[in-house]
This record gives structure tokens, C-alpha cells and sequence, in this order.
């Protein structure tokens, strides 16, 4: 995911070209930390997979600010 210098460049690359399809909710994040839970969405590119993004604040999901991207939901 990340190179030395801590850049994401390739991992965000992936996404050039996909639309944001539909806004999926966020999650209910029940947890002890008082988080607020996830925004996700679910982006499209005719001829490749379906990724979902969620904004978090770091790549360890404390917070918003840093995009997970993950495969394709049955439940979208």
C-alpha cells in the first residue's frame, strides 16, 4: 500500500477513471472508541471491478480522512 516515504500514490491510482455510483451509508460502527462510523460508497468502471471506499481519518481506521478500498458488496 504504502512506499517508504509513506506515500499512497499507486493505492490511490487504482480508483483514476471509476464514478461513484452510489452512496452506500456508513457504517455502524459500534465500538467502545465512540467512533462515528464509516462513510462508503460504491465506485463503478465499465470492464473492471467494483471497488467500495470508506473514508476513515488514518490507515489504522481511527477516524475520516483516508480511503479504504475494497472489492465489490453482495449487499450494494
Amino acid at each position: 500500500m504504502a512506499n517508504r516515504q509513506g506515500k499512497f500514490d499507486d493505492y490511490y491510482k487504482q480508483l483514476e477513471g471509476y464514478t461513484i455510483d452510489k452512496f452506500l451509508g456508513v457504517t455502524d460502527d459500534d465500538d467502545d472508541w465512540g467512533t462515528d462510523g464509516f462513510p462508503q460508497f460504491r465506485l463503478t468502471k465499465a470492464g473492471h471491478e467494483t471497488f467500495i471506499i470508506e473514508v476513515s481519518r488514518d490507515p489504522e481506521g481511527n477516524g475520516g480522512g483516508f480511503l479504504f478500498i475494497g472489492g465489490d458488496n453482495d449487499d450494494c
